[in-house]
């Protein structure tokens, strides 16, 4: 029998091998055998899973600490009405952040460029998951399961080592590979798939690491969440444990959303359809939501699994999407997107008092502490509703994509009123309920990708961000304009450098282009007043 040493007071697995390179690196401390499922169940908790930990400061470039700063909900505010100064937001989140939400090519540095930063946080951290996920996967099978509770157990294990694995590859295709295009899936490059146990290094060889094809690891995606929903439909996650332990409906809701980034509707419906037929899953009803009371919770019906910290409700509530100046804001766009009756306008968001912009207010509780819903790696129950109306209408099922969102949106608005419709008009209002419902969730990002490379509806929008820049005295400086044109190559980070350099011929790329601020419009002649008509000013050429 093959044996692995971990040690169960740290939850640090020690491979028999040395790992060669940073993503991979391990460490060992009151080394212990694995003997049973229980050891590897603690193993699980402790090194695979993302622990929910305190955020004090707002978004960073830690793990996964940017990926709502990067896409069309999002903007910077100006000046106030209380004169032109910054609150603390702009020299712990938004001048560090520069890199990230203004799609540089260079993401390290912050404004000014004074200070460079790590990118490769994500990118080590979920490797490092991944190779515990991978031990766990090759003995699992060999640990006794003789007892009823040691075989429930050591299907839950194995279900949830290929749901880990799954969803951290998942992200980290979306980050460091192209979109999912089904004509070039096949030969685009994305990210290296590791699934064996051991380190594989050879001293003499110039390229330790290959990327795999996107194709390639969309399909490992695929098969270990198929494994994780039939296992954990074997045994069922107990319900003591669901919110930070997978589930067979976590599984499937992954597995439905992946789908549709492959464009593979058929199986994406049934995929969904079996989350929402599921009597464990449920949508919050309208008496859920309460104005000056945070939505999603430790108590939420609709969460189905969370993992990893919240960066966008910081213990610090100044900076953390406040809209006040120096700050994040949402966008009026997305802000306007919502009917005044639907209740999530009241809840998720607030107008900042002093400058007139939108606060992320109430959608996630701000707690003093850890966190423990996650505004990246989280589930939800409203998804697999959304993701069965995208694949049913896709198909062109319009009736039953209609009635599928209508069920979740009579559970937001109160005075719904079903509208029939078909065609480009349903996909565009299911786009748009899925930004409603999802905003700040870690999905808009990915989600602006896959729209690009739709081969039934595409969608190809430019994002606009406007970065307010203060002085080190928070004094109002100046406002950056940047565009990231539909498809642009910034949709794909550059693999992170420390990377990069480990070897001696490294892996192929990408290549991010140089962003350049948009030049300001020269400003229009004043137009003629009424009194003005008889000798108007000459309406300028464009």
């Amino acid at each position: 029998m093959k044996q692995y040493i971990f040690s169960l007071g740290l939850g640090l697995l020690a491979l028999t091998t040395v790992s060669c390179d940073d993503f991979l690196d391990q460490y060992s401390q009151d080394l212990v055998v694995a003997k049973s499922v229980t050891d590897l169940n603690e193993l699980l908790v402790g090194d695979v899973y993302l622990r929910s930990h305190e955020v004090s400061k707002g978004m960073n470039a830690g793990v996964y600490g940017f990926v709502n700063a990067l896409d069309d909900d999002i903007n910077t505010t100006g000046t106030s009405q209380q004169g032109n100064i910054a609150n603390t937001a702009w020299t712990h989140t938004l001048a560090p952040l520069y890199g990230y939400f203004t799609w540089q090519q260079d993401v390290r540095y912050n404004y000014g460029a004074t200070n460079k930063a790590g990118d490769d946080a994500t990118w080590k951290t979920l490797y490092s998951r991944i190779s515990h996920a991978n031990n766990i996967i090759d003995i699992v099978d060999e640990m006794p399961h003789a007892t009823k509770e040691d075989e429930a157990l050591y299907h839950r294990v194995k279900g949830e080592a290929h749901f880990a694995r799954a969803q951290f590859y998942l992200a980290l295709a979306n980050l460091y590979g192209k979109p999912y295009r089904v004509d070039s899936a096949s030969t685009d490059l994305c990210v290296p798939l590791k699934l064996t146990p051991h380190v594989e290094h050879e001293k003499d060889k110039a390229t330790q690491f290959e990327r795999a094809t996107t194709g390639q690891v969309y399909a490992q995606v695929v098969a270990d969440l198929n494994l994780a929903v039939e296992q954990l439909t074997v045994s069922p996650q107990p319900d003591r444990f669901r919110l930070h332990r997978a589930s067979a409906e976590a599984a499937g809701v992954l597995l439905s959303r992946t789908l549709l980034y492959m464009q593979r509707w058929a199986e994406a419906e049934q995929a969904a359809k079996r989350v929402v037929e599921s009597p464990r899953v449920k949508l919050a009803a309208l008496t859920d939501f309460q104005a000056g009371k945070p939505f999603l919770t430790r108590n939420n019906p609709e969460v189905l699994f969370s993992q990893g910290a919240n960066y966008v409700a910081a213990q610090d509530k100044g900076t953390s999407l406040t809209g006040a100046p120096g700050d994040f804001c949402v966008t009026r766009e997305l802000y306007d997107s919502y009917v005044d009756t639907d209740v999530r306008k009241q809840v998720f968001f607030s107008v900042n008092g002093l400058s007139d912009s939108i606060s992320l207010s109430n959608k996630y509780e701000r707690v003093t502490g850890e966190n423990h819903i996650s505004d990246g790696f989280l589930l939800r129950a409203s998804e697999a509703y959304l993701n069965l109306a995208e694949a049913q209408a896709m198909q062109g099922k319009s009736t039953e994509a209609s009635a599928t969102l209508g069920r979740l949106q009579q559970r937001r608005i109160t005075d719904y009123s079903p509208t029939p419709l078909s065609g480009k008009a349903l996909v565009d209002e299911i786009r748009a309920e899925r930004r409603r419902e999802l905003c700040f969730e870690g999905q808009r990002w990915f989600d602006l990708r896959r729209y690009a490379v739709n081969t039934v509806q595409p969608l190809k929008k430019n994002v606009v961000h406007a970065f307010n820049a203060y002085s080190n005295s928070n004094a109002f400086l100046t406002t950056h304009t940047f565009v990231l044109p539909a498809g642009d190559p910034a949709y794909t980070f550059s693999i992170p450098l420390s990377v990069i350099e480990f070897d001696k011929v490294p892996m192929p790329n990408n290549i991010r282009p140089k962003r350049e601020e948009v030049k300001q419009p020269k400003p229009l002649p004043t137009l003629p007043t009424d009194d003005e008509e008889d000798n108007p000013t000459p309406t300028p050429a464009p």
